[in-house]
């Protein structure tokens, strides 16, 4: 047997006797003594250990199989996938004014006119029933999606009745400003298949209303909180935001408010932020300042540890860390603009040399744009033990940063940064909890 090439050992302050080996492949951990793991990293697998870390995939009995098991992950995923996962944008018009949006000058009111909404459902139902899937999952996108409650209803109904009489599961999901999230509405589109809504809020309320605001101007942190509450025991909840290089150090404040509005671990499903981009395209707004065009950014690694920290300690459930392949790699992941286009990165929407079809015609090559597995010509990825967790990084930040996607967002320092803590994070919380 030989240590994956994947393992990485970390070491463990609550007991220094101790050290955590985390696997990037299936994001497997275990603690093991010290003078264990140091048998290991000399080549020594341990009798009474070797069966247990075999099947969490830290040792293997094939190096080279190893390696190609994980340079084929992604084909395995499309090969075992049952779902059609797609995200629809049924119009651009928006009721906030966020300082950083990437959509920018795109929100003009363009919509989803009824002939595509026929369309759209066309080219769903036969998609769905020629890719032999069982589940279709849609995430209604904006602008902001709840402005457009009679597409969403018009696509979702005929689609929802089509799986089921075929025995599948259709739901679908909203990301949402949070400001039309009322339980009427919530309570409205049930019936259509919506189960889950995610809610951006931008840190505690003078800084949410600095940066999210009404298109009016007014503030709209009370209107989403107050709104959450009213139909969190409705639909799952993904509760989260954006912070800049200025501002993450203020989420703990939010997390603290949380309270004062009913919100606790329990009716939330999960708390995550995530780092402003600084977008460079034809839409983004110029003024802005505070994001970052590549997560090399040491603020980026300073703040992603420190929020991820705040959510945990308050009791709140973070996504783990895992493989997550990117939209673009995935065959029966897309996204439908307004007008029909397709693409396959909802950041790419608007982008026209970056469409992949319509749902008139269907799909055409995309990949002389988004240049997928453009990984697997470089060397530095392929001999990468965070290869799995990254496969090339970002295809949008990619983008902004360079202009094309052929080159990689590579995200070895922030691993080099990051991994250690976030998995420590993990392990103590779990332990925590038991």
């Amino acid at each position: 047997m030989h240590l994956s090439r994947y393992l990485k050992f970390f070491s463990f302050p609550p007991d220094p006797e101790y050290r955590l080996l985390f696997c990037t492949k299936n994001s497997a951990m275990a603690l093991l003594p010290e003078v264990d793991c140091r048998r290991l990293q000399s080549g020594v697998i341990p009798e009474e250990y070797a069966e247990t870390l075999a099947k969490l995939g830290m040792v293997t009995a094939d190096p080279e199989t190893e390696r190609r098991e994980v340079f084929t992950l992604l084909d395995e995923v499309n090969r075992v996938d049952t779902g059609l996962n797609v995200s629809i944008i049924p119009g651009l018009a928006c009721n906030f004014a966020c300082r950083y949006c990437y959509e920018g000058s795109m929100k003009d009111g363009r919509a989803m006119g009824q002939d595509t909404v026929n369309q759209v459902v066309s080219f769903l139902k036969q998609r769905y029933a020629s890719r032999g899937k069982d589940r279709l999952n849609l995430d209604f996108y904006g602008g902001e999606p709840l402005l457009y409650t009679g597409t969403i209803k018009n696509i979702a109904t005929p689609l929802k009745q089509f799986v089921e009489e075929r025995g599948g599961v259709f739901h679908f999901s909203l990301v949402t400003n949070g400001s039309l999230l009322t339980r009427d509405a919530v309570t409205e589109l049930l019936p259509a298949g919506l189960y889950a809504a995610k809610v951006t809020v931008d840190g505690p309320a003078d800084e949410h209303n600095r940066l999210r605001p009404f298109a009016s101007g007014k503030p709209s942190f009370a209107t989403i909180l107050a709104n959450i509450s009213a139909c969190a025991d409705l639909i799952r909840i993904g509760f989260g935001g954006n912070y800049t290089s200025e501002n993450f150090p203020r989420i703990p404040e939010l997390l603290d408010s949380l309270s004062r509005y009913g919100l606790s671990p329990d009716n939330l499903s999960n708390v995550q932020f995530h780092p402003v981009m600084q977008t460079t395209d034809r839409y983004s707004n110029p003024e802005f300042t505070g994001g970052c065009l590549s997560v090399d950014e040491p603020w980026v690694a300073d703040a992603s540890i420190a929020v991820r920290r705040e959510v945990l300690q308050r009791g709140y459930r973070v996504p783990k860390i895992s493989p997550s392949p990117c939209m673009v790699d995935m065959e029966d992941a897309f996204v439908i603009n307004h007008d029909g286009s397709l693409d396959k990165c909802v950041a790419m929407i608007g982008h026209g040399a970056y469409a992949a079809g319509n749902v008139w015609s269907g799909f055409t090559a995309s990949n002389k744009v988004y240049h997928p597995g453009r990984w697997q010509e470089r060397q530095e990825c392929r001999e990468c033990a965070y290869l799995p967790l990254c496969f090339g990084g970002c295809r949008h930040m990619d983008f902004q940063r360079t202009g094309t996607m052929n080159t990689i967002n590579c995200m070895k320092t922030y691993f080099d940064r990051t991994l250690e803590e976030t998995v420590r994070q993990d392990a103590c919380f779990q332990a925590e909890s038991e």
